[in-house]
């Protein structure tokens, strides 16, 4: 028994590595040689009619490998079963016009050819690229395009937003191989959006909230004015940026979800600080645990969807 265990177990790490060396720089120039350029063609389209499209992409990107690996199942809409997408943490996703158009130009260009997969990466690379105006690291292209889409699978793989434990916040990370220094550098990413009012009107009624800034606790109850509908920036005073200045919010308890507060604890303030004081090794930083991140695999082989919406290959 102890053999045959060892013997899966060499299987099934052999059966990861091969699925991870499938991803490659520049996957796609031999097959279709503008697909990156067309992608990051259309996210500064879309940036530049609606600024908030940057925060929207990479929101997709995460909320897409986190539940299944990067396989665009977020993307799908419900058949039989309702699709990721109706979970509740993703009915304020945004962006999927924007990943239809690119999917559009792409099919004129190289039918069935580019992954909806690998869309949502570079257009997550594009994203922080266009808000900076110049940090574009690369990414590998080769993830496959899933064919399930649960709604069920959602919710329990998304980080939760109103957990302030760290230590349990991380296991959302940890389980998937990822660090919880990845989830410090990866909730950077919030230096970008707004969150809704009904996210967090919660914190809003307890001003015994020690992880809230009282100040900052008034001025959101004025912006939200008791109407959930109403936004306020994930990033208090640069919400358009791509910058370090939400690791000084954390460290002030100006964060408006718990998830980010919770990153303001002794396991992980001192990474806080320093990627706070020093925005280079923060770009170094979150090129790696994107890296990572969008290599996490689903358990799809090869496919590439015709259309990001629906599973017909």
């Amino acid at each position: 028994m102890l053999l045959v265990a060892v013997v899966s177990a060499l299987l099934l790490h052999a059966a990861s590595v091969a699925q991870a060396q499938t991803l490659r720089l520049a996957y796609y120039n031999q097959t279709c040689p503008s697909a990156e350029a067309i992608v990051f063609d259309e996210v500064q389209k879309a940036y530049k009619v609606d600024n908030r499209t940057a925060a929207a992409l990479l929101r997709l990107h995460f909320h897409d490998c986190f539940v299944n690996g990067c396989d665009a199942s977020v993307l799908l809409e419900s058949g039989d079963n309702q699709a990721e997408k109706n979970a509740d943490p993703n009915k304020s996703l945004r962006g999927y016009d924007v990943i239809d158009k690119i999917k559009a130009r792409l099919e004129l260009a190289c039918k069935q050819t580019v992954s909806c997969a690998d869309i949502l990466a570079y257009a997550a690379r594009d994203s922080v690229r266009v808000a900076t105006g110049w940090f574009n690291y690369k990414v590998p292209g080769g993830r496959p395009d899933g064919t399930v889409s649960k709604l069920s699978m959602a919710l329990a793989n998304l980080p939760p937003h109103n957990q302030r434990n760290v230590t349990l916040l991380a296991k959302s990370f940890t389980v998937k191989g990822l660090s919880v220094d990845d989830l410090v550098v990866l909730s950077g990413a919030h230096t970008l959006g707004v969150s809704r009012c009904g996210t967090f009107q919660y914190r809003l009624a307890n001003n015994n909230d020690k992880g809230m800034n009282a100040t900052f606790r008034d001025d959101l109850r004025r912006r939200c004015n008791y109407n959930a509908a109403n936004v306020a920036p994930l990033d208090a005073g640069s919400q358009y940026g791509f910058d370090t200045s939400y690791y000084a919010n954390v460290l002030a308890n100006k964060t408006v979800l718990e998830s980010d507060a919770a990153l303001n604890s002794p396991s992980t303030v001192n990474r806080v600080r320093q990627l706070k004081n020093d925005p280079s090794t923060f770009m170094r930083s979150f090129e790696l645990s994107m890296g990572k991140m969008g290599a996490l695999r689903g358990s799809s082989q090869g496919k590439v969807r015709d259309n990001c919406r629906r599973v017909r290959m």
